[in-house]
């Protein structure tokens, strides 16, 4: 069974705890862009631009390095416009086993992902990028 790994807009690297975990011959890399983190609180929109721009960036890489990415643009006609929402209908889209994503840096994303743990398999992994 598939797994889905879910990359966030912040991390952007390489090296990311749940990469490493990452099966290129069988799993998915997942990235959207979602209407809700542009609107919780204000953003310049230059910023946002920016953020999703580094994102199709980075997929496009992970993409030339063998991975499979599926990647959700703001305006798909398909995207529901929150980050739980996107991985619901990927799961089930993808057949998917299990989420591994790691830690985020926000608490409400944290609180947003943790609450698929009743309907899907989440593994939430450590972040190493950081000392403390």
């Amino acid at each position: 069974m598939k797994n889905l790994v879910f990359i966030l807009g912040d991390q952007l690297n390489q090296q990311i705890s749940s990469l490493s975990k990452c099966d290129k011959s069988k799993d998915l890399i997942f990235m959207c862009e979602v209407l809700a983190e542009t609107k919780y609180v204000k953003h310049h929109k230059k910023k946002i631009a920016l953020i999703f721009s580094a994102m199709r960036h980075f997929a496009q890489e992970l993409s030339q390095k063998g991975f499979n990415v599926v990647y959700v643009n703001l305006d798909d006609p398909d995207n529901t416009g929150s980050f739980k929402n996107e991985l619901l209908r990927a799961s089930k889209q993808y057949s998917i086993g299990k989420i591994t994503v790691t830690k985020p840096g926000e608490y409400r994303v944290l609180k947003e992902i943790q609450s698929l743990s009743k309907q899907l398999e989440i593994d939430i992994l450590e972040d190493d990028r950081f000392y403390s």
